[in-house]
C-alpha cells in the first residue's frame, strides 16, 4: 500500500479543523447539558473519527488525535459517570476501540481515497459500529433471548417501549454522511483557494 501522496509538511486546512472542533463542542454540550434539544438526532461521531482523520495529512495530526479527543471530552463532561452508562465498561472500551479502528483505517487511506471511497468508508464504519455494539447489547442484556430471534430483535426493533434500534442506525448514517460531505466540501474548497491538491471523486488525491 502506498503512503500518503500528500507531503508530510502539507499545511493544515483550517476550515475542516474548525468544523471538527465545532462537532466536538457539540458532543460536550450534549453530554454536559441535561435535556439539551439542539440537533437531537445529529451524532456524526464516526464521521469525526474517520473523515476527520482522512482530510488531514499525516504530518499535521496523528490518526489517534480525534479518538483521544472524544475520550477526553466524554470524561470532562461526565467524569466517572461514564462507566455506569449503557452496558458498563465493556461497551465503553468497545465504543472507543471502534472509533480508534475507524481513525486507523482512515489513516491508511490518507492521500489515496477519493470522495466516493471516503463516503463508502464512513458508511462501512458506521454499520460495523452498529452491528458490533448491538451484538454486545444483545449478549449482556437479560431482556434479549440468547438465540437468533433475540439477536435479530436487538439489531432491528430493540426492546419494547423504546425507539427501534434501526432508527439509531439511520440517524447515525445520515449524520455521518452529512458531516463527512461537509468536511470533504470544505477540504476541497480550501484546497482550491490555497492552490493545494484537491480530493477527486473516485481516485487518489492528485
Amino acid at each position: 500500500m502506498k503512503s500518503d501522496s500528500r507531503p508530510s509538511s502539507a499545511p493544515l486546512l483550517w476550515v475542516p479543523l474548525i468544523l471538527v472542533l465545532l462537532a466536538l463542542g457539540l458532543r460536550w454540550m450534549k453530554l454536559a447539558s441535561e435535556g439539551m434539544t439542539l440537533l437531537p438526532n445529529f451524532a456524526p461521531w464516526m464521521a469525526l473519527a474517520f473523515t476527520g482523520t482522512l482530510v488531514f495529512p499525516r504530518g499535521s495530526l496523528p490518526w489517534w488525535a480525534w479518538p483521544v479527543m472524544l475520550i477526553a471530552i466524554d470524561f470532562a463532561a461526565m467524569g466517572a459517570q461514564l462507566w455506569t452508562l449503557a452496558d458498563g465498561r465493556a461497551e465503553v472500551f468497545l465504543t472507543y476501540g471502534l472509533y480508534a479502528a475507524a481513525a486507523w483505517t482512515a489513516n491508511q487511506m490518507r492521500g489515496k481515497a477519493g470522495i466516493l471511497q471516503s463516503l463508502l468508508g464512513v458508511v462501512t464504519c458506521g454499520i460495523v459500529f452498529y452491528v458490533v455494539t448491538n451484538v454486545l447489547c444483545w449478549w449482556v442484556k437479560p431482556y434479549y433471548a440468547k438465540d437468533l430471534a433475540g439477536l435479530v430483535q436487538a439489531l432491528t426493533t430493540g426492546l419494547p417501549g423504546f425507539p427501534p434500534t434501526w432508527t439509531f442506525l439511520r440517524n447515525s448514517l445520515l449524520s455521518d454522511l452529512g458531516f463527512s460531505a461537509v468536511l470533504l466540501v470544505a477540504f476541497n474548497a480550501e484546497a482550491k483557494v490555497r492552490s493545494m491538491p484537491a480530493m477527486r471523486w473516485a481516485t487518489a488525491t492528485a
